[in-house]
């Protein structure tokens, strides 16, 4: 007598899984994908503001440039000045000079009718970016030769 033997018996058991596991699966890739995209979106984030903080604080070193240019900055030292050729949206406040100290320089007798005084300053602008709300504060000491009793 020979023993029947149903080969079917292992098929039935595993009706439906291929199926569950290809769920699995996709729900796992699925998964993946949005946390990548999450990750981008926050590495885009953070290049946008280094990038705008970047720009803010060139305009405000433009600003430093800007004083350091000009010798009226300083005999003047209220006296309003605004940087050009800035981006759109970039607003630049330059502070009144504060000068700090004035010693004699050096090679020159205060004997002489005119004596002039190295004197050092202290400039500080602010930036601000009105589109992305980025702020920068540079801060610069400058020393100057000016005629004495310059430093007010």
């Amino acid at each position: 007598m020979k023993a029947k033997v149903d080969i079917n018996i292992g098929v039935r058991g595993q009706q439906g899984s291929v199926l569950f596991v290809s769920l699995v699966l996709l729900v796992a890739m699925t998964m993946i994908a949005v946390a990548s995209a999450q990750v981008s979106t926050t590495q885009l984030r953070l290049v946008g503001n280094v990038q705008s903080t970047q720009l803010v604080e060139a305009a405000a070193q433009l600003g430093i440039e800007e004083v350091v240019g000009r010798l009226d900055a300083f005999t003047d030292p209220t006296q309003t000045i605004t940087p050009g050729n800035l981006p759109t949206g970039i607003n630049v406040t330059v502070s009144d000079r504060r000068c700090l100290n004035a010693l004699p320089a050096s090679g020159f007798s205060a004997a002489m009718k005119i004596a002039p005084e190295d004197t050092l300053w202290e400039v500080d602008v602010q930036a601000n970016d009105s589109f992305t709300g980025a702020a920068a504060v540079v801060s610069q000491g400058i020393r100057v030769r000016m005629l004495a009793g310059s430093c007010v």
